[in-house]
């Protein structure tokens, strides 16, 4: 599982984190497991980039899946109307 260091996805943290999603997505013999208990606030940009990260993982027919997600996030995220990210929310 890897964990998010970030307590906040949004514009100016989605390049760095970008740089992560990679390592950890070429470093993963199974589904993507993101530990999101840290994270706090999320905005279009970082919601923008989990979608491309579940779509390529969907492409490699593995799961993205995002653990702990706080309850303001998860509102953020269906207020984006991006609920297919919360497959496996709170997990």
């Amino acid at each position: 599982m890897n964990t998010l260091e970030y307590d906040k996805l949004t514009i100016y943290e989605v390049e760095s984190f970008h740089k992560n999603l990679l390592q950890w997505s070429n470093e993963s013999n199974g589904d993507l497991i993101l530990e999101c208990g840290h994270l706090h606030k999320i905005d279009m940009a970082g919601i923008q980039l989990l979608l491309s990260a579940q779509k390529a993982c969907a492409y490699k027919g593995v799961n993205l899946v995002l653990k702990n997600l706080s309850a303001e996030v998860a509102a953020t995220i269906r207020t984006g109307g991006c609920e297919a990210l919360l497959g496996g929310e709170n997990e």
